[in-house]
């Protein structure tokens, strides 16, 4: 039975490593989640600017640090093209997302939509567990330019180290003169937990 096992196991972890990862870059496909309120959001309404769409949970604390630490940045990057969305996907967000707004001071738009459509959205694959916050970065021609999963092991332990890296890639991203590549910024990582 020992051996059986051993080999079931083996079977299992060739498996999730065999399973294929988001494709970067490539076109944004369409996208839309709803604002508390009801207004519908749609990622094509951004274009031309340099768009963070991130997925959080309400209750994930590594969210609402990365919220925050996009509220700050949003403000100072807005003019030069910066537009973070958020959308909340996880169970009663419905309910819940107006007051992870008010929590975080969040003054961009976050509403909240399916899970489901957040995994077609990112090429995750629906049988496996997703670790929040995820993110993309789309550029202003509309390309998926950089995928994140569970941000903030990507980005750094602590906040000071999340908003330094946060900064370095919106300035790339952005086209600021001066700003190095995020090359220090590790790429999408599909294993990474961050809640």
């Amino acid at each position: 039975m020992r051996g059986f096992s051993a080999i079931l196991l083996a079977i299992c972890l060739f498996s999730v490593s065999a399973l294929p990862g988001a494709t970067v870059p490539r076109p944004a496909p369409e996208y839309g989640f709803e604002l508390v309120g009801g207004k519908q959001v749609l990622l094509s309404q951004y274009r031309g600017k340099v768009v963070m769409l991130g997925f959080y949970l309400t209750t994930c604390p590594h969210c609402k640090d990365t919220v925050k630490i996009v509220e700050k940045l949003y403000k100072e990057y807005a003019p030069q093209g910066f537009q973070p969305l958020g959308v909340c996907v996880n169970d009663m967000a419905k309910m819940l997302t107006s007051d992870f707004i008010k929590e975080q001071g969040a003054s961009f738009p976050i509403g909240y939509g399916g899970r489901d459509a957040s995994y077609g959205f990112l090429q995750h694959p629906t049988m496996m567990q997703m670790y929040y916050p995820t993110f993309v970065m789309v550029d202003r021609k509309g390309q998926i330019v950089r995928q994140y999963m569970g941000g903030d092991m990507i980005f750094g332990k602590d906040l000071a180290e999340r908003e330094k890296n946060f900064r370095k890639l919106f300035e790339e991203l952005l086209g600021k003169p001066g700003a190095s590549p995020a090359s220090g910024v590790k790429k999408a990582a599909t294993t990474k937990k961050a809640s």
